[in-house]
């Protein structure tokens, strides 16, 4: 018996939903709240994809594509959104920081790993970095900002700061842990997504390498292994797009905005659901 589109969606639905739904139990989000987001989500996307050119699209319409009732859509699009919306200040300023710190030949050493900085100095300096890199955010604030989310530190010698991350990953900051928690996963289903509209010479490269019932020992191994030549990996994608981007001209009308590759890493416990074989899924 052929499985309906409905059906195969409500069960990916659920399984994409699951991590999510963990991480809102967790921190005291009710299913009303999400059902709040919900309605909004459906609301965005109705205006931003299902528009038709040249036309205003209508509360009606809205609730039409959506299901939501019209009082539903206007009691939305006039309700403001800024609780919801990803924290901006500081935290974006410190990101421009780090990834100048990782790419920037000025405040890097001979094997092209971040030095450690002195606090002070008109160049090759942590008040050099923050100036060029931050606008107008004080060197004194975001070295306060890395500090506090474990990134940076100031070593014994007191004036000296160094880098504790190849990246930003904010372990301390569970707000900007799902910050980021959020734009990896939108921006590998935003690619699942383009995938499913698209005809195969417009497919994005999506890519997954799955083994199982794999040994303990292997998987440590694996894990640490997997971490190093991943890291490799986006640091050579990364030097190749600022060497690139150095090269040409400035930014056009018709430009891409907002590129990049994405590496995670899972690991699943449990009983597995299908024979023990070894599968690698791709879609290019």
């Amino acid at each position: 018996m052929e499985v309906s589109i409905k059906t195969v969606l409500a069960q990916a639905t659920i399984k994409i939903l699951k991590p999510l739904i963990r991480v809102l139990m967790r921190n005291e989000i009710s299913h009303g709240e999400f059902a709040e987001f919900a309605k909004r989500a459906y609301m965005e996307v109705a205006y931003e994809h299902f528009s038709i050119p040249g036309r205003k699209t209508t509360y009606s319409r809205v609730a039409i594509l959506t299901g939501l009732n019209r009082k539903e859509i206007v009691r939305l699009t006039q309700q403001s959104a800024s609780e919801i919306q990803p924290r901006k200040g500081t935290t974006n300023r410190a990101l421009r920081v780090v990834t100048g710190w990782l790419n920037d030949p000025e405040f890097l050493d001979k094997e092209k790993q971040p030095k450690i900085l002195p606090i002070k100095g008109a160049s090759a300096s942590f008040n050099a970095l923050a100036i060029r890199y931050s606008g107008d955010i004080t060197a004194r604030a975001i070295l306060e900002e890395l500090k506090r989310i474990g990134v940076a530190k100031i070593t014994a010698e007191k004036d000296l700061v160094q880098l504790l991350s190849c990246g930003y990953i904010p372990h301390d900051d569970k707000p900007e842990q799902i910050d980021i928690m959020s734009i990896s996963a939108a921006d590998l289903l935003e690619t699942a997504a383009h995938n499913i509209e698209h005809e195969k010479e417009e497919l994005r490269f999506q890519r997954q390498l799955i083994h199982r019932d794999v040994p303990e020992s292997i998987v440590k191994e694996f894990k640490v292994y997997s971490h190093h030549e991943s890291s490799a990996l986006l640091s050579d994608l990364n030097q190749w797009l600022i060497q690139r981007m150095s090269q040409s001209p400035g930014d056009s009308e018709d430009s891409v905005k907002r590129l990049g590759v994405g590496i995670y890493y899972f690991e699943e416990h449990g009983k597995a659901e299908v024979d023990k074989s070894e599968t690698l899924k791709s879609k290019e």
